[in-house]
């Protein structure tokens, strides 16, 4: 689909960025959109240092003129890629109704502001990809990050349901769901309570026992941006599967969780994870 014009939303750093240079590279003409322009100054000068089809275009997912706004700049739009997302971290019972709202507006209600304003357009066209970058964490909830998950499971829901009623007009839906992943992600996180270091919070020792075992599903080697971009591409291209896990750690998750019942899947996961909790 090389020439085709794709927006793709969440391009500052990490996973957008680097789908915003994979696709401009292969040719595709790219919006790649951020709140924050000024950000994207070095990707604006990258992409006509290589001479590339690329315009960094201003967009906040979570306001509905920002979203009108940059479509109108877009124009005609053949793929969507919505990337834009954040993570409410710590105890649930330590977080508020606003920390809901806030993960749900950028998590959930951004891409579906997105998705109903370009729909119309790709379904009376009879053509256009809708890509949506879930998680590991939009199919299987785990410790400390059951808000994040809650807005990824519903990310996924939305888009298994769009796959099924828009591929009736020739438009496709499809979810990249990356496991851990090398980018400034976790830095960026909203910490919550004993994540924010209440050491009088009942949950401290849960986030000293997490902490020790970050990197134990990975093994320490967590995926690439690239690798994530990669299979934006292969969804986009070549479009033949609903999910797209990314990383040994989405895959294993995946796979455990399929063979096992919750309560087995529960004591795998404290024996890889070394959890006392």
């Amino acid at each position: 689909m090389p020439g085709k014009s794709v927006l793709i939303t969440g391009t500052s750093t990490g996973i957008g960025r680097a789908a915003a240079e994979m696709l401009a590279a292969k040719g595709y003409r790219v919006l790649a959109t951020m709140r924050t322009p000024e950000k994207g100054r070095d990707l604006a000068e990258n992409a006509k240092a290589n001479g590339w089809d690329l315009t960094v275009v201003p967009l906040d997912v979570r306001d509905g003129a920002s979203v009108r706004g940059a479509l109108d700049q877009a124009g005609d739009i053949d793929v969507l890629v919505n990337n834009a997302g954040f993570e409410v971290w710590g105890p649930l019972e330590e977080m508020t109704v606003d920390d809901v709202k806030d993960q749900f507006e950028t998590n959930v209600y951004g891409p579906f502001r997105l998705i109903t304003a370009v729909l119309p357009r790709m379904r009376q066209r009879g053509s256009g990809v809708i890509v949506n970058v879930s998680s590991v964490a939009g199919r299987v909830s785990a410790l400390l990050n059951g808000l994040y998950s809650a807005s990824k499971f519903a990310l996924e829901a939305l888009s298994e349901t769009i796959h099924y009623e828009v591929g009736h007009f020739g438009v496709r839906c499809h979810i990249v769901e990356p496991g851990g992943v090398a980018t400034p992600f976790p830095d960026n996180r909203r910490l919550v309570g004993a994540a924010a270091g209440d050491e009088g919070s009942p949950y401290r020792e849960l986030i000293t026992q997490w902490e020790a075992a970050a990197d134990r599903l990975t093994g320490g080697a967590r995926a690439q941006p690239e690798d994530v971009a990669a299979a934006i591409l292969d969804a986009i291209e070549t479009g033949d599967k609903l999910r797209y896990p990314v990383g040994q750690d989405a895959n294993l998750v995946f796979t455990a969780r399929k063979a096992m019942d919750d309560a087995q899947f529960e004591s795998a996961m404290r024996q890889q994870l070394g959890l006392a909790w």
